[in-house]
């Protein structure tokens, strides 16, 4: 039997994703910012000062990828780097108050993006979305990549 790809809940996780990260870039511009640092700055809002091995484990991208996002948000004076006393080669980074301010702002446009695309699903099914997605989510960590 031929599976269709778009028969693949995966499928529909990558386009919404997809679509959803082209479009909050766009409404983020606004806040000079795009949904990529937004995840570092949010990961910073929640949990503080870290270096960049312990944001990585939140936000799942290269290390690569997370230095030239960190370097954007320290060319903007939303974030900076910090000495970790003891070993001169690790840094933290840190929010500035630049950074810390913008964090209202930035989560009304990811609020309101939020109720504007689900508006047409009924909560009690919104929440089962949730749930479902949550436990996909679970079921990910520690699955290595396709065969």
């Amino acid at each position: 039997m031929e599976m269709q790809f778009s028969a693949h809940i995966g499928y529909y996780i990558q386009e919404i994703a997809r679509k959803s990260a082209n479009a909050l870039n766009e409404r983020l511009s606004d806040l000079d910012i795009t949904y990529a640092q937004f995840r570092v700055l949010n990961t910073l809002w929640k949990r503080g000062t870290l270096t960049q091995k312990e944001i990585l484990v939140y936000i799942c991208v290269k290390p690569s990828t997370l230095t030239g996002l960190t370097d954007q948000l320290e060319k903007k004076g939303l974030a900076g780097r910090i000495e970790v006393k003891g070993d001169r080669r690790a840094k933290q980074i840190a929010l500035t108050p630049k950074g810390e301010a913008l964090r209202d702002a930035a989560f009304k446009i990811i609020g309101d993006f939020e109720k504007e695309t689900t508006s047409h699903i009924s909560d009690p099914l919104r929440e089962e979305i949730l749930s479902a997605l949550k436990q996909m989510n679970n079921g990910l960590d520690g699955v290595g990549a396709l065969d």
